[in-house]
């Protein structure tokens, strides 16, 4: 069974705020095995909302309107699915309630009318009363046992009618005698992996990818600077318990890119990081020193519920004087090999995890530009201590922009920390 998300609003169609709501939608969808086929972003126009109302129910099985059903005057979605459909707008008075609910002037004519647009939906169909604000949402069943759905764009409003009035609908219809998607199953996989570029990824498992295929698992890349995901996604008709052909793939994938694969889902690496340190079994202390990444790392890591269990502090050394008063960094070593050195790195890391007294630290010094052109754009020295004597430099040279550059050294140190920890002991 296909499904179209159609997300009205002007703001959205010029890019001034993202669309989240389309994610949340198909993602919920694909775990009763309802696939998105189709997504349209069209802006505060009848016209506009018409031509992909028209489009969507031909193509999709279910469509599912987002937005535009307040009392305003480019809240057009009530008028124009009702014409898209071929219908008449028609009053419920038991949706009067809901449509007045927030009043807070003093009830006029006009205040009271523009409200009650809201207690209007396409004639034959059946009205959604809201839990959340006071739009009023509507589903439709058409000809082929298709169905249409309208509900807010508000993010808080969608997800509550969604989840409490829409989904156990579709569910319902899903496992149904009638429902023609009884026994389909679409199950997703993330792997999360740094420091490896999308063209070195797809070369080292594309064999996998078509070996997945007979599996009926697809396996997909998608990249942004300093994280590439790697998303598989299985579609079976299988019933019961049986083998799991997603974690064997995930696994495979795994041993394959080895290091570089950090995490799974949508967890951040300091996650990860979080999972190592438990892993140990013992207490583990960690500190940080960072010049280029400006404070990045320590906010990275402190994202993490709990990390205050094992992170005790980090020095933003930005200049050359902190990297001296606070860090202790001898002035003539900065003079000698410079602030961004592999040599003043590795002093970072002593100093810190002296100061801190931690089992590990790390430190991170570079050129993040765009003041510095040349070989010097995007070099970055980063620096690992730990126990018995542990301690790791690495030269490297990430592309991208300033902030790219200082995400991408985020990405990487945490992950070689995370690695190091790890293999404690190994």
């Amino acid at each position: 069974m296909k499904c179209s998300i159609i997300s009205i609003g002007t703001e959205l169609s010029l890019g001034l705020i993202t669309d989240s709501n389309s994610a949340f939608i198909a993602g919920r969808l694909s775990e009763f095995g309802i696939e998105c086929n189709y997504m349209f972003t069209v802006p505060d126009s009848t016209e506009e909302i018409i031509n992909a109302v028209k489009s969507a129910i031909v193509h999709s099985d279910i469509t599912i309107v987002s937005g535009g059903l307040g009392p305003t005057d480019d809240d057009m979605t009530r008028a124009a699915v009702t014409e898209a459909l071929g219908k008449k707008l028609v009053k419920k008075e038991e949706l009067d309630t809901t449509s007045l609910k927030f009043i807070r002037t003093k009830r006029t004519k006009e205040v009271n009318e523009r409200l009650l647009r809201q207690s209007y939906i396409p004639e034959g169909s059946v009205p959604i009363i809201p839990r959340i604000g006071s739009a009023s949402g509507f589903r439709v069943e058409l000809p082929e046992g298709k169905f249409l759905f309208s509900i807010p764009g508000v993010p808080k409003e969608m997800r509550s009618m969604f989840v409490e009035d829409i989904l156990p609908f579709l569910k319902e219809m899903a496992f149904s005698a009638k429902g023609n998607i009884k026994g389909t199953k679409i199950r997703k996989s993330t792997l999360l992996t740094t420091d490896i570029s999308e063209t070195e990824i797809e070369e080292r498992i594309k064999d996998l990818v078509w070996e997945a295929k007979k599996d009926y698992i697809d396996i997909g890349i998608t990249a942004t600077p300093g994280l590439i995901k790697i998303i598989l996604v299985e579609r079976t008709q299988k019933t019961g318990k049986g083998k799991d052909n997603l974690k064997v793939f995930e696994e495979k994938i795994s041993r394959r890119l080895g290091s570089y694969v950090y995490g799974r889902g949508n967890t951040l690496i300091s996650d990860n990081l979080k999972d190592a340190v438990e892993a140990v079994g013992s207490p583990v202390t960690i500190s940080a020193a960072e010049s280029i990444t400006g404070g990045l790392i320590s906010s990275i890591i402190t994202d993490t519920p709990g990390s205050s269990g094992f992170f005790k502090g980090s020095v933003v050394s930005y200049s050359e004087s902190a990297k001296e008063k606070i860090l202790g960094i001898d002035p003539a070593l900065i003079k000698s090999r410079g602030a961004v050195s592999r040599e003043v790195c590795i002093a970072m890391a002593d100093n810190v995890r002296s100061l801190f007294d931690t089992d590990y630290s790390l430190s991170v010094t570079g050129y993040a530009g765009p003041e510095y052109e040349g070989d010097n754009l995007g070099q970055v020295f980063c620096c690992i201590k730990g126990p018995s004597g542990y301690s790791r430099v690495f030269e490297k040279k990430f592309l991208g922009n300033r902030t790219e550059i200082k995400f991408r050294t985020t990405q990487f140190v945490l992950n070689e920390l995370r690695n190091a920890i790890k293999n404690r002991g190994r």
